[in-house]
């Protein structure tokens, strides 16, 4: 078996509304695969029905080999889950909440407390590994989130969001973590709204939007995929004659063009009218646009 979650049409209905039509996609073993898309689109009702904290209303998973619905203990044996809103104890110490975790999930405590130092130096809290977590700040208590699951080297992690609200050094610091989990053996699946994160570190983009799967495929493949390969970001003003593919963002335009020299030239005869913000090659965050919009002018 080459995947190690694979996921059938999956839905899921809340009364009368689809909170996910059809999600299919699979994510191979000791892969990263990132899950984007906007707000609501069902990234997080996925990785619930696939944690199997929520039976799906139609379709079908396996994970690990499993399903989801019939073998769902043996599921929960091997995988870890990071929600969104996820945190540790407030009255706990990171050393106290990484050791206990483990204990729970049946590791003796010598290898426990082991395993704990290991994972809080990684994240930089040994420091303060005696600190009760309400007094740390929120990046710290969000590490120490990441430090208790990732600790526990399950065959499959699902992290909702895990490093929203750190900062750049930070982040860069989960993220190693992370793909050194991948070397070890684990497969991942992870949610961000963070298209640059998604283009980093993932080895696969699934993208839902209202509940259904548009495309899946690498982060390098669907930005080629792309007819533009820079863009050029200039002031919004009025009466300005934009032929090129362009996507409004407010009192700014993202204007695309096929190569550099056309780049350059769209910012020379724009720049006589209004502000140039610079010119950029295209990434993930273009592709991702392009795909949800599906339109030429958003």
């Amino acid at each position: 078996m080459d995947n190690a979650i694979e996921a059938l049409q999956l839905g899921r209905k809340y009364g009368k509304i689809w909170g996910l039509k059809n999600a299919t996609f699979t994510a191979q073993y000791k892969r990263l695969v990132v899950i984007v898309g906007p707000n609501g689109a069902g990234k997080t009702t996925t990785v619930n029905i696939l944690t199997t904290n929520l039976k799906p209303t139609k379709g079908s998973a396996k994970v690990l080999g499993y399903d989801i619905v019939k073998e769902y203990k043996k599921i929960r044996r091997r995988i870890a889950y990071m929600p969104q809103e996820f945190t540790v104890g407030w009255d706990h110490t990171p050393l106290e909440v990484v050791t206990w975790n483990l204990v729970a999930r049946g590791w003796s405590i010598v290898d426990s407390k082991k395993q704990a130092r290991e994972w809080l130096e990684l994240m930089g809290l040994w420091n303060v590994k005696d600190k009760p977590l309400r007094i740390l700040s929120g990046g710290q208590r969000r590490r120490a989130t990441v430090a208790t699951v990732l600790a526990t080297n399950a065959d499959v992690f699902f992290l909702d969001e895990p490093t929203v609200g750190l900062d750049v050094e930070i982040r860069n610091t989960v993220w190693k973590a992370i793909r050194d989990c991948l070397r070890e053996g684990s497969s991942i699946i992870l949610t961000t709204h963070d298209m640059k994160e998604a283009q980093m570190i993932s080895d696969k983009v699934v993208l839902i939007n209202k509940g259904v799967t548009i495309v899946e495929d690498t982060p390098i493949n669907l930005v080629r995929s792309m007819p533009y390969k820079y863009r050029i970001i200039i002031e919004k003003i009025k009466g300005l004659d934009i032929v090129n593919e362009y996507i409004d963002i407010g009192d700014r335009l993202i204007i695309y063009a096929t190569n550099y020299d056309e780049a350059i030239e769209i910012a020379s005869r724009y720049g006589k009218f209004t502000n140039i913000f610079g010119i950029e090659s295209i990434g993930l965050e273009d592709a991702y646009l392009r795909l949800i919009s599906g339109d030429r002018n958003v």
